[in-house]
């Protein structure tokens, strides 16, 4: 198995020394070749789950209370991090949301992509950036030679994510951590993208596909993991299924919300209320004060992840 979380658990400090739980007790599972679509609203812990996986989360605040990440077979939790920082990049591939809190504004594109590349290959500095212009021009990004030489700020916002993901892939690693990755981009050069990324993992890559655009996962997903205030309420191993019969209430509700050609025309149903913020998880189900199904038993006890079986899994007392 090329990545395999288990039972992490993440909280983070607040200002009066309390520990916050933001992830609780999160187990998933990615192998080569597969794409896992981890999906939910904001605030649910899908990006904390994936910047574990490197360690990225500020520590202070955020603090590892619990779990094992294991890639290839080695918890990156408790390995020292020279070893951790030689993974990232060259066999752990990042792609972040806000690439203007990646990039380094001081330096530029070309310079950047070409550091990247020495500093975890063999390649000559002129090799490095013929490699750089190359994933410039298949990210989408025109006159590559040129667009190198700019700094950050002046770029569009879609042209620095097209160079956050050339920087993501262009080592082609053996895992592929997307966030978000096609947000910002126009549908021609997202199709683009989304092609890129799955010529990679059939090439023996997995990817972990964080998104809220299910009509993304549908397309690319090979599994699905759906989170809810930093919990997994549901896994399926097959997506075509998951969007045929979501067994939980919440994964139900997503799909509900979202338009379609059936729906044109028609108001789409939302989900009351909103996520609740960290610190603030009570006892039961924590997507029972928003479910149109929950009873009396669903706020007193805590729900265990039931498995389906195979990959299949949902936290629900009544599935």
């Amino acid at each position: 198995m090329l990545l395999e979380i288990k039972n992490l658990s993440v909280s983070f400090d607040n200002d009066e020394g309390e520990l916050l739980s933001a992830v609780k007790d999160v187990s998933l599972s990615l192998d080569r070749g597969e794409i896992l679509g981890l999906v939910g609203e904001s605030g649910c812990g899908k990006s904390v789950t994936a910047m574990s996986i490197v360690r990225l989360l500020p520590s202070p605040p955020a603090k590892y209370v619990g779990g094992k990440i294991l890639f290839d077979g080695e918890d990156t939790l408790s390995m020292p991090l020279p070893q951790l920082r030689k993974l990232r990049g060259k066999r752990i591939g990042v792609i972040f949301q806000d690439p203007m809190n990646s990039l380094s504004p001081l330096h530029r594109i070309g310079e950047q992509l070409v550091e990247m590349v020495l500093l975890h290959t063999e390649m000559s500095k002129a090799a490095a950036r013929d490699l750089a212009l190359e994933w410039l021009e298949k990210v989408g990004i025109p006159d590559p030679a040129i667009r190198a030489k700019a700094y950050p700020h002046e770029l569009s916002g879609g042209m620095q994510q097209r160079v956050m993901i050339a920087m993501g892939l262009m080592l082609e690693p053996d895992l592929i951590i997307a966030d978000e990755p096609t947000t910002a981009l126009d549908v021609t050069i997202q199709a683009q993208i989304l092609r890129l990324m799955k010529r990679l993992h059939r090439i023996n890559s997995g990817v972990l596909l964080i998104t809220h655009d299910m009509g993304v996962v549908s397309q690319m997903a090979t599994k699905i993991a759906v989170m809810y205030a930093g919990e997994v309420v549901e896994t399926a191993e097959n997506v075509s299924d998951f969007f045929a019969n979501p067994k939980h209430p919440y994964s139900r509700a997503l799909l509900q919300s979202i338009p379609s050609a059936l729906t044109r025309g028609k108001r789409l149903p939302v989900i009351p209320g909103n996520v609740p913020p960290i610190g603030s998880f009570k006892d039961g189900c924590r997507f029972a004060d928003r479910c149109a199904f929950s009873r009396d038993e669903c706020f007193k006890s805590n729900i265990p992840l039931k498995s389906l079986g195979n990959e299949n899994s949902v936290r629900c007392l009544f599935n």
